[in-house]
């Protein structure tokens, strides 16, 4: 089975592929962030989420997405831009006919770190240690999106 993490957002959209191999065991595929140009309009970067989500799909056929559940944002530009692009996201997990799960972050810290107020620094050593990496995903937006799949992994399939 492959996981596909997300960690919505429109400037950066972080993301994770893990695969589960016999006796549950763990293999990041792929852990990075896409970028889109910081004048391009909206509309056009969300194509370009939709794009590189649908070559990762085609690349790596997953079975799951895993999207970051946005439960509450002061700020409400902010908010609506990551909605759009977790709706970018749905849609391709749509299509794809990929099944589809949320988690808030909240949800991942403590799944994963066992502490919902966990920092970016426990959550960094502790995706590194469930997939027995040398060393941490530096990236807190492709960290963030590995801890999405790997929350999946452990909440749903108990792996």
């Amino acid at each position: 089975m492959i996981v596909l993490g997300i960690d919505p957002g429109t400037a950066r959209m972080g993301y994770g592929i893990v695969q589960i191999l016999p006796k549950n065991k763990l293999k990041l595929l792929v852990a990075d962030v896409i970028i889109t140009p910081a004048g391009m309009d909206q509309h056009k970067r969300l194509l370009m989420l939709h794009k590189k989500l649908v070559s990762l799909v085609k690349e790596f056929s997953p079975n799951t997405m895993v999207v970051e559940k946005l439960f509450f944002n002061t700020n409400a530009k902010t908010a609506m831009t990551v909605g759009q692009a977790r709706g970018v996201s749905m849609l391709v997990a749509a299509l794809n006919k990929l099944d589809f799960f949320e988690y808030t972050a909240l949800q991942a810290k403590l799944v994963l770190a066992g502490y919902g107020r966990a920092d970016k620094k426990q959550m960094q050593e502790a995706v590194r240690s469930a997939l027995k990496l040398k060393n941490v995903i530096k990236s807190d937006d492709a960290n963030d999106a590995v801890a999405m799949a790997l929350c999946f992994i452990r909440k749903e399939l108990k792996c």
